[in-house]
């Protein structure tokens, strides 16, 4: 009589395959945002005040949080006077809300007359580490990005009046999306991978060189081809203290020269997907003790919880539990 026969008894997993099995059922069970109830983040919203601004955004692709839900005048003083000390110390050259500014020794990083940039602020002073656990931005960038966001870029634009910002060619070009884009200049996901937010130090206007926004734009999940939205284009209209946030698809551009005298001074939080690379280096670049006095929301912001991009000597203990392993 002829048996069946018997199935080999599987191999023993590796440590290894054990880890990448377990990170990959930690994965689908811990991944920040997927145990969120939609209830709990509604509730959250409804908190916070936010509800209308969410309506705004969806409709439009940007909206304007005013300064009195998103943090205390004097918070906006210390990111104001923060940042004007940060700007003497990078181009050595002292500045003031009053005055124009001057690029200096930071001239590789001035884009054209009257603007320079400063990068990578998030280890430059504790107060932009309380500006990453902001509840109200926590709460937006969530919601957009359903949980999955990681920093990508904290830095701050430096604006003041100045003739090159009157130049029609570039005026005529400023639109564009910060999405990351296929080669026909479709954006991936249609551009909702990342979101971009400026926390306002000074009062934002169309004299005084706003960002323009083109309203719906974020529904067409492309770049815009050359002058285009240029009709459709508005200036944001923002008090300081003001959070303007929009979508990654959301056109938008410094297509408003600063005519009036003084800086235009602003904060900005860009967020990618986790999936994403980010610009500006965190993750294990975090020191331990900046993350030992902060929220667990900081740490995932920061990708503390991220084992990815390692090398030969394989996956490291990451600072918080493990999310994700691949």
């Amino acid at each position: 009589m002829t048996g069946v026969a018997q199935s080999a008894k599987p191999p023993e997993q590796s440590n290894l395959g054990k880890m990448v099995s377990e990170s990959q059922l930690g994965m689908m069970l811990q991944t920040p945002g997927v145990l969120d109830s939609g209830d709990a983040q509604l509730a959250q919203i409804r908190n916070l005040g936010l509800e209308p601004y969410i309506l705004d955004l969806e409709v439009r692709g940007y909206t304007v949080i005013p300064p009195e839900l998103v943090a205390p005048t004097e918070f906006n003083a210390r990111v104001r006077d923060t940042l004007l000390r940060l700007a003497e110390e990078k181009t050595g050259v002292k500045h003031s809300i009053g005055q124009s500014g001057n690029a200096g020794k930071q001239e590789a990083l001035a884009y054209g007359g009257g603007i320079f940039a400063m990068l990578y602020l998030l280890f430059e002073d504790p107060v932009f580490e309380e500006w990453i656990e902001n509840p109200v931005l926590g709460a937006l960038v969530n919601y957009t990005l359903k949980g999955q966001a990681r920093l990508s870029s904290l830095n701050s634009l430096v604006k003041w009046k100045d003739d090159s910002q009157l130049d029609q060619e570039f005026l005529d070009n400023a639109l564009h999306s910060d999405s990351p884009r296929w080669p026909d200049g479709s954006l991936l996901d249609g551009g909702n991978l990342m979101i971009n937010c400026a926390y306002t130090l000074t009062d934002y206007s169309k004299e005084n060189g706003s960002i323009a926004m083109v309203p719906g734009s974020h529904k067409l999940g492309r770049l815009p081809y050359p002058g285009e939205g240029l009709k459709d284009m508005v200036p944001v209209d923002a008090p300081a203290g003001s959070l303007i946030f929009w979508k990654g698809a959301t056109w938008h551009g410094p297509a408003y020269p600063k005519l009036t005298d003084g800086l235009r001074l602003v904060l900005n939080s860009t967020f990618f997907n986790r999936a994403l690379k980010t610009v500006e280096q965190y993750q294990r670049a975090v020191p331990k003790e900046v993350l030992d006095r902060r929220s667990r929301q900081f740490a995932l912001f920061v990708g503390a919880d991220d084992m990815t991009g390692f090398g030969a000597e394989g996956p490291q203990p990451a600072y918080l539990e493990p999310n994700s392993f691949f």
